[in-house]
């Protein structure tokens, strides 16, 4: 197997994917990855760098270290988070009895372009974030059964840690927090006009 198909197959990307990351058209990709022509060094060399870019802007990093790279307030990123102006992802853990938040650089990028002090021609905030309804468990188990998901599919799905957070909602152990239960309407949603 060549290092070119090796690289691609580690991070999960089709063909097309990593050709457009590269910027070099697909057919001449598919004959690179496929072994009917040697990829040029300088390509597996810009691959390599543009993946490993990739990884970097879509790791999560714990917000206080998030606040400090991008040189922004951590409280001006705990409200964004919780508005849904930072895409965030919720731990399986809390502290002080809140989940523990996290985000990409990619994901406060996109913070700061859209709402950081962005006065005039500020893209609107999301419509308020919807109040968690006392049956939040049945119907969470409603829509993972329709669906046909397990936990760790519906974890997956909502950006959520892992399939201990949705046992712990569904067993009413733990409360979602609104941006997460406006993920769950949001799949609701999607299965009711399906």
């Amino acid at each position: 197997m060549n290092a070119l198909r090796q690289l691609r197959r580690d991070v999960a990307l089709s063909q097309r994917e990593l050709a457009n990351l590269l910027e070099v058209p697909v057919n001449t990709f598919r004959m690179w990855d496929s072994g009917l022509r040697p990829p040029p060094l300088h390509v597996v060399t810009r691959a390599r760098e543009v993946l490993a870019s990739r990884a970097k802007r879509n790791e999560l990093l714990p917000l206080d270290q998030l606040a400090k790279e991008l040189g922004v307030h951590i409280r001006t990123l705990q409200a964004a988070a919780r508005t849904g102006r930072l895409e965030a992802h919720f731990g399986v853990r809390s502290a002080f009895g809140r989940p523990i938040r996290s985000a990409s650089r990619g994901a406060g990028e996109q913070f700061l372009a859209r709402h950081y002090r962005c006065f005039s021609g500020q893209a609107p905030c999301p419509v308020p974030l919807p109040t968690v309804p006392n049956d939040y468990d049945d119907r969470l188990r409603n829509v993972r059964r329709r669906r046909g998901l397990t936990q760790e599919a519906l974890a997956r799905r909502l950006g959520a840690a892992g399939k201990a957070v949705i046992y712990q909602w569904e067993s009413r152990k733990r409360r979602p927090s609104p941006v997460l239960w406006q993920r769950v309407l949001e799949l609701e949603a999607r299965h009711a006009s399906d």
